[in-house]
């Protein structure tokens, strides 16, 4: 029997619909995005490799089943909706990420083999459930990939680097990996379309633990300023050159090595404590 593959599909808006004569705005077509999509594709490709199997999941209301409906439709071979008790709140996407991960697999029937996102939902999500996902399942992670392959019995998967250049990953399972938008998810069959319609969805309730860690901010973390002594100077030149250093002798710049990767760790590190960057802690 093939792995086990499952797609994380985001319900969110696709576009926000303007009513003409009024002008006012309508809540529109929800579904997932282009990442999303591209992530059914990759998982059906790669399921017809394995010869495994593919289940579509997703968290939301029961609008959300009518992206199920189109995963089915494409090929996959079950679909679980799942219910979030109480609904996830749009204006905390941080908190929303630990969640959805712990919600999705509360609800799979069986630990999976691979796990397919979308990098970002198409709702202006912080991306973060892929890597959620795969500290849940202790699996390796693959984020923000442009191309799976099959190697074997392992996946390879393609991460864009600066300046036309590709990352190649070599992964086992189990394994996490979000791809970027790109890949057309393959044209539904008019009897798989009328077939997904009639699709019996299992609906699965999941209550958000109480105990769940807060997320307190998602920007990069920015270490503190230094504290320096203010200038002592009396005069404006005097705090002028004290601030800048103008006339302070300086260490001139020096070629150490070859050394080996510790030692050069060491001279590294030896030169920011030099500087005050660092402090030891032995």
């Amino acid at each position: 029997m093939g792995p086990q593959i499952v797609v994380a599909l985001s319900h969110s808006h696709r576009r926000v619909e303007v009513d003409p004569l009024t002008a006012q705005l309508e809540g529109g077509h929800r579904g997932a995005g282009a990442a999303e999509l591209a992530a059914l594709e990759h998982a059906l490709r790669l399921a017809e490799h394995f010869d495994g199997r593919v289940l579509a999941i997703t968290a939301g209301p029961p609008e959300a089943e009518q992206g199920l409906r189109e995963a089915l439709a494409a090929g996959a071979d079950r679909a679980i909706r799942v219910d979030h008790d109480p609904p996830l709140d749009p204006n905390s996407l941080a908190r929303n990420g630990s969640e959805t991960a712990r919600a999705l697999l509360t609800a799979l029937p069986q630990r999976p083999d691979l796990v397919l996102c979308g990098d970002r939902s198409a709702d202006g999500g912080t991306g973060s459930t892929p890597a959620f996902l795969a500290a849940e399942l202790g699996a390796a992670q693959a984020l923000g990939a442009v191309r799976l392959d099959a190697d074997g019995e392992a996946l390879l998967a393609q991460r864009r680097l600066d300046g036309g250049s590709r990352e190649v990953l070599r992964l086992r399972w189990p394994a996490v990996v979000s791809v970027e938008g790109g890949l057309r998810p393959r044209r539904a069959s008019l009897p798989a379309v009328l077939a997904a319609r009639e699709a019996d969805i299992p609906v699965v309730r999941h209550r958000a633990s109480t105990s769940s860690p807060a997320v307190m901010s998602t920007r990069p973390r920015r270490p503190r300023p230094r504290a320096l002594p203010p200038p002592a100077g009396a005069a404006p030149h005097q705090r002028v050159l004290e601030l800048t250093g103008a006339l302070a002798n300086r260490t001139p710049a020096k070629v150490v090595g070859p050394l080996s990767a510790s030692e050069a760790a060491d001279e590294l590190l030896g030169y920011l404590e030099t500087r005050g960057y660092r402090t030891e802690h032995r």
